[in-house]
């Protein structure tokens, strides 16, 4: 039985093999395209919900609660962070651009940015600065406002335009057809290549730095020399008065 249907696969492929591997890279990249707009989401729901985590921490009466609790909150933030640089590098195939509608300059900048957010968090303490802290949730909304809305209003405005009435135009009179336009990475060819050398020095210019800034760790020594401590002096404990010797 396996044999056959091995068989069978075979003889398809052979017959139509371009357009079933053509056919399946695209649904890759949508896959991985729809997978991107979620963990943005999550990233931005997670980064906004910092005051929330913050006050159920203290409610914890055991350490050990606390910190499983503190250590959800970051793996959630962080590795969703990552994850989006991590699987956007897909966006700078440039023959990519071609096969997918892909939201440019939307969802190419996006990439950058939450880039920029993962590098000021290997640069700065973003947990015990508020102030870099709020650099970085700036950060992920506006990635998260980027690539979410690039692929609502891009990506799927071919999808939108499909629906409407015969009696509304597809051209630009809309606000599916102006996106789908100007935007859309099959359809603009220009803003594509534009967006691409853009975006990529960006990564570049990113990733130059992390590099440079990994040959002392990532942080400066004067987070890692021990603080020094106060010396106390040691005072013997005070003895009782001794009773004088009264002498006759």
């Amino acid at each position: 039985m396996l044999r056959l249907v091995l068989h069978l696969l075979g003889l398809l492929l052979q017959s139509n093999g371009g357009a079933y591997v053509s056919a399946l890279s695209v649904y890759t990249e949508a896959t991985i395209s729809i997978l991107i707009t979620l963990l943005t989401l999550l990233a931005l729901s997670i980064q906004l919900a910092r005051g929330y985590f913050l006050r159920i921490l203290r409610k914890f009466t055991l350490r050990l609660a606390a910190d499983i609790w503190w250590l959800i909150y970051i793996i959630l933030r962080d590795a969703s962070i990552f994850l989006i640089v991590f699987m956007g590098f897909m966006l700078f195939w440039p023959g990519i651009y071609q096969d997918f509608p892909i939201a440019v300059p939307f969802q190419p900048l996006a990439i950058v940015v939450f880039a920029g957010a993962l590098l000021l968090m290997y640069l700065k303490d973003t947990d015990e600065e508020p102030y870099w802290n709020s650099i970085l949730t700036i950060l992920v909304i506006i990635g998260t406002t980027l690539y979410a809305g690039g692929t609502v209003l891009v990506t799927e405005s071919a999808t939108q335009l499909g629906t409407l009435p015969p009696t509304v135009s597809m051209n630009t009179d809309n606000i599916w057809g102006f996106f789908n336009t100007y935007f859309n990475s099959m359809n603009n060819p220009a803003m594509s290549i534009y967006t691409f050398y853009v975006c990529f020095v960006s990564l570049v210019v990113i990733a130059l730095i992390a590099i440079l800034k990994s040959f002392d760790g990532g942080i400066s020594n004067r987070n890692i020399e021990p603080k020094p401590q106060p010396i106390v002096k040691e005072t013997a404990p005070a003895q009782p008065a001794q009773q004088k010797q009264v002498t006759k």
